[in-house]
């Protein structure tokens, strides 16, 4: 994935956040750049390339449009933007509404809902599977599942021994499995269907990822995914680790990329849900 990113997903964050930030003190354009970059400086744990880097052409934008709005007054002396009072009114009614339904269980009944009726005749693959929460869903439809996790992080190495302690204690098919997408090649070319949960945005290598997904299904089988919706609600509710997810824009740049078609997406409050289809 490229340094910087842009694109409206990121547009509507800087919108949001850029009146943060100002909110806070004034601020030089550099100085709200390096800030947005050290605040997500976290997400380096996952990959080098997680940190948000916003495209300084974006930045420009946004702010133009702030200060058209009467929100932002431009640099005088000092070089530093600075809030108004309609910014600071702005900002707040931004952030009401943080609180929601559980945007995830929504996703996750859609994306069941876009796969139809269950059957054992039907293999679905469970990439990122952690702990289980789709595939134990998808088993209980009906459908024959195996989950495959890398259990890389320190956070996830016990999952499958929780995934497989819960199938345990369910009905339906499913089976759990330490490995790398990247390298499974169990029914390869043979899947109906590929699926995932808040689990690409963890990957080092998303690209390489899709590319395996697309390698692993049957032609005409279909990958739906869930992850963070990239922008301020998902901000909101869960701050700079939504960076982590691929924006609309993105997704659709890596699938066709990949071979990919029929790119659908929904949004369920802090989530989104991305579907698509290997020719």
């Amino acid at each position: 994935m490229r340094r910087t990113r842009s694109g409206p997903s990121i547009r509507q964050f800087l919108k949001h956040y850029l009146l943060v930030l100002l909110a806070e003190k004034g601020h030089t354009r550099a100085q709200m750049v390096e800030q947005i970059k050290q605040r997500s400086g976290g997400n380096r744990d996952f990959r080098a390339s997680g940190m948000l880097w916003p495209a300084g052409a974006e930045i420009n934008t946004v702010l133009a449009s702030l200060a058209a709005d009467g929100l932002v007054t431009p640099p005088k002396r000092g070089h530093r933007w600075r809030i108004t009072d309609s910014g600071r009114r702005a900002l707040a009614a931004q952030a009401e509404g943080e609180e929601g339904t559980n945007g995830k269980e929504r996703a996750a009944e859609k994306l069941i809902e876009l796969l139809g009726p269950g059957s054992a005749d039907t293999h679905v693959l469970d990439v990122g599977t952690g702990q289980g929460f789709l595939a134990l869903k998808l088993a209980e439809r009906g459908f024959r599942v195996t989950g495959i996790d890398s259990a890389c992080f320190e956070y996830s190495k016990d999952s499958l021994d929780k995934a497989r302690e819960q199938a345990g204690e369910q009905a339906g098919h499913v089976e759990f499995r330490q490995a790398d997408v990247r390298e499974f090649d169990e029914s390869e070319g043979g899947l109906d269907y590929v699926v995932s949960s808040q689990a690409v945005h963890c990957m080092a290598d998303q690209s390489g990822c899709v590319k395996a997904i697309h390698r692993l299904l049957k032609p005409g089988g279909r990958f739906v995914c869930i992850d963070y919706l990239v922008g301020p609600l998902g901000f909101l509710r869960h701050g700079f680790h939504c960076f982590l997810a691929m924006s609309r824009e993105e997704w659709v740049e890596v699938l066709l990329e990949h071979g990919f078609t029929d790119v659908r997406m929904y949004e369920l409050e802090d989530f989104l849900v991305v579907e698509c289809q290997k020719p």
